[in-house]
């Protein structure tokens, strides 16, 4: 093997991966607590819905717009900074507010900040690794971007009962500054693995447009996104079934250290099966259609520890399995595009799922809002498998 097929960016992947920890030890300290938040100041299962979806709309729709500005202007390293300073400076405005539009807005703002880093920082990504060891470096990407998420919760575990909400919003801007001096001074565009072959893949690079089996994967993504499986509602109904807000905050932290520690095994798998990798992505529904049942079935406690463990199988696999599949089907042109319109197809896709599950939730229950995430999950299992069927002669490899 040459040279190049072997090449892997140590100095960027392990900076780019310390980065997301640090970012998500600031992220998830204060989003482990928001719903809460917003039920102690009296709004209802709707307001986290709205808020939720809204977040992670304008988060898609900036991962969109930012990765074609940076496949434009090829400046993927300060896109990326600049998202992360963003998301930094915004989160402690939460303990300045007790209004949900105003709630809604700082929570825009940050949302706003990673999807400005996302594309471009998942397009870096992709660059600093071949093709052979693009499951690793998202595997352990993904992985460490989760031990942030176990760190964050256990923060606010500790924190809440003594410095109570606003500590937790304040406190979130000491690891987030650091991360974004970490990228600005550590990662470097200089060396990247690019490829002469993945310039010439004739089935993206001489229509100049992604492949069809890029454009079905999405709608896959798609599906995935309009279940509304995320951690919110979990938390809500946790405390529902008969927990403490500090006993949901360490499931969440269970939940995390399941999708740390699945994550990089996920990505090492991949990378191992080759062209077979596509038929691992169906698992993501198989994880949704499993939880949405047993949460809209179960009426007892121990289901919120089985729905955060499942969760945590669910956000390994999606997670990784999203990025790197997309990097696959993308001729390097159009990376950062292609990032962008993969994260915004599934934040749009989230902001109606959410919504959808939040209203429902608030006027029938949890067993019809969780049934409606598990039906959800059966349309995006038929979507996945015919992906893996189509793209039996694809280059997932």
């Amino acid at each position: 093997m040459s040279s190049e097929e072997e090449c892997f960016n140590r100095r960027n992947v392990y900076a780019l991966s310390v980065t997301s920890l640090l970012t998500d030890i600031s992220s998830e300290s204060v989003y482990a607590v928001l719903p809460f938040y917003i039920l102690s100041l009296g709004y209802g299962r709707d307001i986290i819905g709205f808020v939720e979806g809204l977040g992670g709309f304008l988060d898609s729709l900036m991962r969109l717009i930012s990765g074609k500005l940076a496949d434009h202007i090829g400046k993927y390293k300060l896109l990326a900074t600049t998202g992360y300073l963003i998301s930094s400076v915004s989160k402690p405005f939460f303990a300045s507010t007790s209004s949900w539009p105003i709630i809604a807005l700082i929570r825009a703002i940050d949302r706003v900040g990673k999807g400005i880093r996302t594309s471009p920082r998942d397009a870096l990504l992709s660059f600093s690794t071949s093709p052979k060891y693009r499951g690793k470096a998202f595997g352990l990407h993904r992985s460490l971007d989760t031990v942030g998420a176990i760190i964050g919760p256990l923060l606010a575990f500790f924190i809440l009962p003594f410095l109570g909400f606003s500590g937790i919003f304040i406190l979130s801007l000491v690891p987030g500054i650091l991360a974004v001096l970490l990228i600005a001074t550590i990662v470097s565009e200089k060396k990247l693995c690019l490829r002469s072959e993945e310039r010439k893949n004739p089935k993206t690079v001489t229509t100049g447009r992604p492949s069809r089996e890029y454009w079905f994967f999405l709608l896959s993504v798609g599906m995935s996104g309009l279940s509304g499986f995320g951690q919110a509602f979990l938390l809500v109904r946790s405390v529902e079934l008969g927990w403490t807000k500090e006993y949901s905050l360490f499931f969440l932290m269970i939940s995390n250290t399941v999708y740390a520690l699945t994550a990089y095994p996920v990505g090492i798998i991949s990378d191992k099966m080759g062209t077979r990798r596509r038929y691992l992505y169906p698992i993501v529904f198989i994880l949704t259609f499993v939880t949405g049942v047993i949460l809209a079935v179960i009426q007892s406690p121990p289901v919120a520890i089985i729905s955060f463990i499942m969760l945590g199988l669910y956000m390994a696999f999606n997670d990784t399995l999203r990025r790197i599949i997309t990097g696959l089907l993308l001729p390097v042109e159009t990376r950062g595009t292609g990032y962008g319109y993969m994260h915004g197809i599934y934040g749009l896709a989230y902001l109606v799922g959410n919504t959808i599950l939040g209203k429902l939730y608030q006027i029938y229950g949890a067993t019809i809002a969780f049934t409606y995430m598990s039906l959800t999950a059966l349309i995006g299992f038929a979507t996945a498998a015919l992906f893996s069927i189509m793209s039996q002669r694809s280059i997932l490899n």
